[in-house]
């Protein structure tokens, strides 16, 4: 019974110590040595729009990420929008991992969704639609994101139209 025990420690210790720095998520490679995790402010929104905009990011591989934004009107003569949330997926150019060592940074081009709401005429309108948005992520050494993108989305259900612009500011964990 002791050697089994000892057996089963000395395996135990042997996989941990000899695991891969890589594992697969949906598919993808993506090292666990790189922080994957984003928070961001929309600072361009917040301060010009009074309309604050948190947004959390999710990096899949060295070209993909998934990603959702919330914001919410605080002034709704100065932003078109009283509510928003749009869940989106980001596709990277401009590079590989061997020569930027950045995943997920770079041009991307957007692919948004939106459940909203809209003041139009004195009277709340709720939405959802489908948009698209193109930008440029920046990643410092430390994990600071800066972020500028533009486009727009087609509101659906009123048949109009929404904002996605932004400049951001954040941090990879």
């Amino acid at each position: 019974m002791k050697k089994q025990a000892i057996l089963a420690i000395a395996l135990l210790v042997s996989f941990s110590a000899f695991s891969q720095k890589t594992h697969r998520v949906m598919g993808w490679k993506i090292s666990r040595d790189i922080p994957q995790n984003e928070v961001k402010l929309n600072l361009g929104t917040t301060i010009f729009g009074l309309y604050p905009e948190v947004s959390y990011e999710r990096i899949l591989s060295e070209d993909f990420s998934l990603g959702v934004t919330a914001g919410v009107s605080l002034d709704e003569d100065e932003y078109p929008l009283s509510f928003g949330l749009m869940p989106y997926a980001r596709w990277f150019f401009g590079g590989s991992s061997q020569n930027l060592q950045k995943y997920g940074a770079g041009f991307f081009i957007e692919a948004n969704g939106a459940l909203l709401s809209q003041k139009e005429y004195s009277a709340s309108e709720f939405g959802a639609g489908l948009g698209l948005a193109l930008g440029w992520k920046y990643l410092t050494r430390n994990n600071w994101v800066g972020e500028f993108y533009f486009g727009a989305g087609r509101d659906f259900v009123n048949d109009g139209a929404y904002p996605r612009l932004g400049i951001s500011i954040g941090k990879r964990f």
